[in-house]
């Protein structure tokens, strides 16, 4: 039997720690204080969801104990976990998925920074570019073909909505790549 998947949000904490070990109320804080707060978890989720990456061997934990204070659980990833969190940041951006894990995709961004060469990162950034643009033009010849045939004008406005956001988060991904060319 194959384990199952990371979740999104197993991911995430992942490459938190990669980024840099924390314990629990290090993670609650920075998901908090960051636009990370998207992948808040509920309060039961976090450290059941801590002690999962640790049973798969992608995470160890280091106690340590202060005079009179309870002991500070402080999360490391394990080689394994290094990998597995440098094989989900390498993913292709996913043409037919680029809405709705468009999110995903800016925390991936986020997170290459440090994990692997520009090149990489500008490769990763023309896949967005390329999947954004089929996206924001399909989306465009829907609402000029069934824009009219759509009962009301709310579901138009809505699409409306979509097109600009998308096309925003292209002129985005355009302008990072040209930046970053830059350098």
């Amino acid at each position: 039997m194959t384990e199952r998947p990371l979740t999104d949000f197993e991911q995430v904490l992942l490459g938190m720690l990669v980024d840099e070990p924390r314990s629990g109320y290090d993670l609650k804080k920075l998901f908090t204080a960051t636009p990370a707060a998207v992948y808040q978890p509920s309060a039961g989720a976090l450290y059941p969801a801590l002690r999962r990456l640790q049973r798969r061997g992608l995470l160890c934990v280091e106690v340590t104990v202060s005079a009179g204070r309870r002991g500070r659980r402080v999360w490391h990833p394990t080689e394994a976990g290094r990998a597995v969190h440098l094989e989900w940041v390498r993913q292709p951006v996913e043409p037919d998925a680029v809405a709705s894990d468009l999110g995903l995709h800016l925390m991936r961004f986020v997170m290459m920074e440090r994990q692997v060469p520009i090149a990489e990162v500008r490769r990763f950034l023309v896949g967005l570019i390329e999947a954004l643009e089929s996206f924001v033009t399909g989306m465009e010849d829907f609402a000029a073909s069934a824009g009219e045939k759509l009962p009301g004008r709310h579901p138009l406005l809505a699409l409306r909505h979509g097109v600009l956001t998308h096309r925003a988060s292209l002129e985005w991904a355009r302008s990072t790549l040209a930046e970053l060319a830059e350098r």
